[in-house]
């Protein structure tokens, strides 16, 4: 290959290189989560270990360098680094979806917007066709957090901005990953107060009591139990 620079999209799966798009397999793709995830560094013992802990150790270490050949085959000799059996990605070679994303995830109301929410929402959806391991697990936990807030974050603009249809669009998709979040629900239940939708907020405020029962085994949170309890009862709180 040449030295353009490579986007490796992990999350979804692919790589581009100049006009071509291809998909990466699952043993390349976890090596490269790997490696992106180790970003100084990660030396050939660690990687193994990740990536085929039931393996013996001669197995492990045969399989890593099969994969390590077969990646630089692929995208170019030169796209990692070697030192004293530590490898590295070259972050001058590479843009990397989850390397562009963790500069954001700790600012999620700042940067959020729908292109942001768009590109999570397709790597939660790509996830589920993964069995992800459990050295990426909580990796991915981290980017469902990520788009929850983000997805929340803009439901609850709508809803200041007084777009109450896409408030309760955009809370409905936060809930369709997480049915208990509070935040989502909070969002929803006073768009069809403001929209003068009482029937329908009771509806929605019975179907989060039952969710949270189910699933977390708890009573609704107080403070949206006291907002929807005053919401009713007061009719001067729906326009605030």
């Amino acid at each position: 290959m040449s030295e353009a620079r490579i986007d490796l999209q992990l999350l979804p799966g692919y790589a581009v290189h100049g006009e071509e798009r291809f998909v990466l397999t699952s043993g390349e793709r976890e090596l490269l989560l790997a490696l992106a995830l180790h970003r100084r560094g990660i030396c050939a013992d660690r990687l193994t270990a990740l990536l085929w802990p039931h393996a013996a150790e001669a197995v492990a270490k045969n399989r890593l360098y099969v994969a390590l050949h077969r990646i630089r085959r692929r995208l170019g000799a030169d796209l990692l680094s070697a030192h004293a059996h530590c490898y590295r990605l070259d972050d001058t070679r590479f843009a990397i979806d989850l390397w562009a994303l963790a500069e954001l995830w700790n600012a999620p109301e700042q940067h959020a917007d729908d292109e942001l929410a768009e590109r999570l929402e397709d790597a939660m959806n790509a996830a589920l066709h993964y069995d992800i391991p459990e050295w990426l697990a909580p990796t991915y936990r981290r980017l469902e957090e990520f788009r929850q807030s983000v997805v929340t974050t803009l439901a609850d603009r709508a809803l200041h901005d007084g777009e109450i249809e896409r408030s309760m669009h955009l809370a409905r998709r936060a809930l369709a990953f997480d049915e208990c979040d509070e935040r989502a629900w909070s969002i929803l239940i006073r768009s069809r107060l403001i929209a003068h939708d009482r029937l329908g907020a009771l509806r929605e405020y019975r179907t989060y009591s039952r969710a949270v029962m189910r699933e977390l085994q708890a009573a609704p949170a107080y403070e949206l139990a006291h907002l929807f309890g005053e919401s009713l009862a007061s009719p001067t709180l729906v326009n605030r």
